[in-house]
């Protein structure tokens, strides 16, 4: 007779994490699979932590921040993203601005023209 699987329920840091790792997996312009061969897991695993499906351990939370480039605390909100839009354009203008206090000519020569690009953008908003 098959043992029925018992449905975990996990803390809402769980699922905070989750939203946490894909909104800086976005950001870094990395897809799951990406995320997972850089991190040394599985692309299901990542999607299921994403999901709030799964709860890491500890040492996977630094592999993962390693793999984003971030910080372990980075990782572990207290509370919910604030993902209006005003929230995201203050973070945006924070991440713009310490970019630009150490930018080099090359990164200045990348970011020109993808700053130019997402100015075309026919899904943005005038």
């Amino acid at each position: 007779m098959a043992k029925k699987k018992t449905q975990i329920r996990h803390a809402e840091i769980v699922s905070l994490f989750g939203a946490r790792l894909r909104e800086l997996r976005r950001s870094c312009g990395l897809t799951q699979a990406q995320l997972a061969q850089a991190a040394r897991l599985t692309p299901s695993y990542v999607g299921r932590l994403e999901a709030g499906g799964a709860s890491p351990g500890i040492d996977m939370v630094q592999r993962l921040a390693d793999a984003l480039n971030t910080t372990v605390h980075d990782l572990l909100p207290t509370e919910k993203s604030p993902d209006t839009e005003a929230a995201l354009k203050k973070r945006s203008t924070e991440l713009f601005n310490a970019l630009l206090k150490s930018a080099d000519r090359e990164t200045l020569l990348m970011l020109v023209p993808l700053l130019a690009r997402l100015g075309e953008s026919p899904t943005r908003r005038k």
